[in-house]
């Protein structure tokens, strides 16, 4: 774990290059002493009150640098627990630069990545699931996905983990004083009584992991691939749904030789829409490597958009994708691209199971039923498992993995009471569990976790 005992550290807390205001964030316990040798408050010293910004001047003592604003917070009331400066500067880089070198030539370090919020964790005021949301909050791109790290930063996702830890304390206790009387042979709760609070508990967790799909597509965004033998308009409809000329089209059919990816708001949600390489029969090399990313492209998708063109007969490149996609049990749309032109086959020849609802008929060319097919999208995207009903849902991996592995300890333990198992042996499984869900507030995860965890913070957070 990162040693900063007596360290005070700086960073630009605001995003590089030029701007109106840059925030260079100072926290430690030297934060108050080296803010009062480099600045100098316009009515004095005695202008730099607690949580008060105060205006005035950084100097190198002799010259001004800048005028800034300089907010003081007082430990342990602040972002870190320490105390902590925030200077706001004009948003020169190179004046950024002079206030940090400043900073440094009175004993100031530079911080590393995350350690401001590493510092709020290990100082207590915020568990590591919440600074986790923190990272989350910083890279959110939709409303969604604010909603929900928001949410976590709060504490909601925190409070249910800490009612289930209770509820197992709860049980592990009963199970540990009966040990202590096991002479006396008192039974402070029946066998059953244990099953079914530790059934209950289990009930609980599985509740979190069965959000998690929802959690990881508002985190992380909606893969939506396009697919479709070549030459029936995929890169055509991809621009049409992003409203700009993002892929190359042709007449020619192969042109589209690798994924060609871009994102979207679709009904509040991050959505990597991807257009991908013509399914067909080929003997270059590069246009098979294409079709091989096609494949893994439809594998990874949440919604798959199949384009088929009925101003040309059906060949096998359509059915072999009808037939592979239906196999993957992906959610797809049926898309009758080319209604602009005469058709010479109908629907009903193919042997498709979806409802009618997931089956339009557009003309990328001329823009025809574009808005109606978006519209869907919206509807699928905001209803089924990529709803977000729920209050706290599960949202990273790493919960989830915890989650997983006290789930699996408790149902240890419930086997252990059907087969009549001494006590200890039934506590021990509890308490592992315990251990589990400690791991995702981070009061019981090792120090190459919390590592991890922080670098992949931005510098400045």
């Amino acid at each position: 774990m990162i040693q900063y005992k007596d360290e005070t550290i700086a960073a630009i807390s605001t995003p590089p290059g030029e701007g109106g205001i840059s925030v260079i964030r100072v926290s430690g316990t030297s934060a108050f002493d080296v803010l009062i040798k480099i600045f100098q408050p316009r009515s004095g010293i005695s202008d730099l009150k607690n949580r008060h910004a105060t205006f005035g001047w950084i100097t190198n003592g002799v010259e001004n640098i800048d005028d800034a604003m300089v907010t003081y917070f007082k430990n342990p009331n602040s972002y870190t627990g320490e105390d902590v400066v925030e200077i706001s500067c004009h948003g020169s880089p190179f004046i950024c630069k002079q206030i940090l070198e400043l900073l440094f030539q009175h004993g100031v370090r530079p911080a590393h990545p995350g350690e401001f919020t590493l510092r709020a964790f290990l100082n207590g005021k915020m568990d590591l699931a919440q600074a986790e949301a923190v990272a989350d909050l910083i890279h959110v791109k939709t409303e969604e996905s604010r909603k929900v790290a928001a949410n976590q930063l709060n504490g909601a996702f925190s409070s249910r983990i800490k009612e289930i830890r209770e509820k197992l304390i709860h049980v592990c206790s009963l199970l540990e004083i009966e040990l202590d009387f096991t002479e006396e042979e008192l039974e402070f709760t029946s066998k059953e009584e244990t099953a079914n609070l530790l059934r209950s508990i289990r009930n609980n967790i599985e509740e979190l992991l069965k959000s998690y799909e929802r959690g990881r597509v508002c985190k992380e965004g909606i893969r939506i691939v396009i697919a479709g033998k070549p030459n029936v308009g995929k890169s055509s409809l991809l621009n049409c749904l992003l409203d700009k000329e993002r892929a190359i089209v042709t007449a020619i059919p192969g042109t589209t030789r690798d994924t060609v990816e871009d994102v979207m708001d679709i009904g509040g949600f991050l959505t990597y829409i991807t257009d991908t390489a013509g399914m067909r029969q080929t003997q270059d090399p590069i246009e098979k490597e294409g079709i091989i990313r096609t494949e893994r492209a439809i594998e990874n998708a949440d919604l798959v958009l199949l384009v088929l063109d009925k101003s040309h007969p059906i060949t096998q490149e359509d059915i072999f994708l009808l037939t592979m996609i239906d196999n993957l049990k992906k959610k797809t749309f049926l898309i009758f691209n080319k209604i602009d032109l005469p058709s010479v086959w109908e629907a009903e020849e193919i042997n498709w199971a979806h409802p009618g609802d997931f089956i339009f008929n557009i003309s990328a060319l001329k823009i025809i039923g574009i808005q109606d097919l978006i519209q869907a999208l919206e509807s699928a995207i905001g209803a089924g498992k990529f709803q977000l009903n729920e209050e706290t849902i599960l949202t990273s991996a790493r919960h989830r993995e915890c989650l997983i592995k006290s789930k699996e300890d408790i149902g240890k333990a419930e086997l252990a009471l059907i087969e009549k198992m001494s006590q200890e042996f039934i506590a021990m499984d509890i308490r592992g569990a315990l251990n589990h869900l400690g791991e995702i507030a981070g009061q019981t995860v090792g120090e190459d976790i919390i590592n991890n965890i922080f670098s992949k913070f931005c510098i400045g957070k």
